[in-house]
């Protein structure tokens, strides 16, 4: 062989093993990435709250995968979509004043659209998410069988140039956030369930007693009063045998509305039993109590609703929710001993 065969040769062998170099620091990169990602999508997993795993999410993107920042747009059917967390910098998630740009062939219209499930892209890019997008992005919609839940936006990333098994990285953080995301949220609408009843959608007496419980210790700690009001369907009996079960749940359901609608935004409602209700007006001195216990038995009279209130004050009348349920109870029935439809306080 030539010298010049032989260096030659030398060259293309002394190229090889800077590209087995190069193969070798990439995988090792890959390799301490992967380790630092399986801690990261542990923490995921185990979430409990849609929050909860957006934060861990924009935290994972930060570290191990490098990106100085990260948003999330989160997809409301009834209010559009909204930038609400980011972290930029740093491990502390923020609320996000970031303006959604949807512009008609931009990247976040394109996700939303399902036309795409990750876009990679550069600042200089029309399609770019933001204005101020730094070096090259990665936007990775999260998606359940009901459609997309939100967006994962990532700049900002410590390397000049988007690599390919990275960017497959971000997929798969957006991909398992979006699986947790939304056993979340079944979770939220089960314990949700469980804690309503099923014909009026107000509270159930298990879960209005733990509120009436947590209020309790709130006003014995505080020095506060509190009212509870009982409410009981004037002759509900007679109305589900002349009328019929039927109308007699919609009358229930009539007045678990009004209820709702009659009351302040700190009130607790629930339905206790059959046809009780029960209403709680926490931190709240006795003469507002009367005065709002009346409006809500003449707003009750005014939809067409004939009902028996007693109300019971604590600590006045009693300094239990058994003292209190006894109390608004002979308050109940001193109501319907002097005609019904009609409020009494014990």
């Amino acid at each position: 062989m030539t010298r010049a065969g032989e260096a030659g040769e030398l060259r293309s062998l002394g190229a090889r093993l800077l590209e087995l170099e190069r193969e070798r620091s990439e995988a090792r990169d890959q390799a301490r990435l992967l380790l630092a990602l399986q801690d990261a999508f542990a923490r995921i997993a185990v979430t409990r709250t849609p929050q909860q795993v957006v934060a861990a999410m924009l935290r994972a993107a930060y570290a191990p995968l490098g990106f100085s920042r990260g948003i999330f747009f989160r997809i409301d059917r009834a209010h559009g979509i909204e930038a609400l967390w980011q972290l930029d910098g740093s491990e502390t998630i923020e609320p996000s004043r970031e303006i959604v740009d949807l512009r008609p062939r931009g990247a976040i219209l394109r996700a939303l659209r399902g036309e795409i499930a990750q876009c990679v892209g550069r600042a200089e890019d029309l399609s770019a998410p933001l204005v101020d997008t730094r070096g090259w992005y990665v936007l990775s919609a999260l998606t359940n069988a009901e459609g997309t839940l939100g967006l994962l936006y990532l700049d900002g990333h410590r390397s000049r140039d988007p690599r390919e098994w990275e960017t497959g990285l971000v997929r798969a953080l957006a991909t398992l956030a979006a699986v947790c995301i939304d056993n979340s949220l079944l979770l939220e609408r089960t314990e949700e369930l469980a804690t309503r009843d099923p014909l009026t959608g107000l509270l159930n007496r298990r879960a209005f007693s733990q509120k009436l419980a947590e209020a309790l210790q709130a006003g014995s700690s505080e020095g506060r009063s509190l009212t509870y009001v009982l409410i009981d369907v004037d002759d509900f009996k007679r109305i589900n045998d002349t009328r019929g079960h039927a109308h007699g749940d919609a009358v229930l359901q009539h007045l678990a509305q009004t209820l709702t609608r009659s009351s302040r935004a700190g009130d607790i409602v629930g339905r206790y039993a059959g046809d009780e209700f029960v209403v709680l007006l926490p931190n709240i001195d006795v003469e507002i109590s009367r005065v709002l216990v009346g409006r809500l038995s003449t707003e009750l009279r005014a939809q067409g609703l004939h009902c028996s209130l007693g109300a019971a004050i604590f600590p006045k009348d009693a300094i239990d929710a058994e003292g209190l349920l006894c109390a608004a109870d002979r308050a109940l029935y001193a109501t319907k001993a002097a005609g019904k439809n009609g409020f009494s306080f014990a």
